[in-house]
């Protein structure tokens, strides 16, 4: 197995990771807590912005996921990098959707109160 190769692997293994995390989020399945979930202080104050912030969160967290799957597919498949930027690709497929989305979430919870 190439090192793009592995690159793409992980990417698609960590994305259904934290697809299948944010699933429960997305479906309001998580009630307040201290670990899991967007926890802001906004958000651990109110258990109807706790739902609806991590309604939120999860869909886009889901969103995330399938973007970096996708970015990578076409990325290592189509244009692969050279196998030393391979890593660093990695990294900023499967960082820059998630932080999108923990950024919209942010604004989403500062525009809830």
């Amino acid at each position: 197995m190439t090192p793009i190769d592995k690159s793409l692997v992980t990417v698609l293994v960590v994305a259904l990771v934290i697809a299948a995390i944010a699933a429960p989020l997305a479906l309001r399945k998580v009630p307040p807590n201290a670990i899991y979930g967007y926890r802001a202080r906004a958000t651990m104050s109110d258990d109807a912005l706790w739902f609806d912030a991590n309604a939120h969160f999860g869909r886009g967290m889901i969103a995330a996921a399938l973007a970096s799957a996708a970015a990578a597919v076409v990325l290592f498949k189509l244009f692969p990098p050279d196998p030393q930027s391979a890593t660093l690709s990695t990294v900023l497929i499967l960082v820059v959707p998630n932080l999108v989305a923990t950024l919209a979430t942010s604004r989403f919870v500062r525009r809830q109160r």
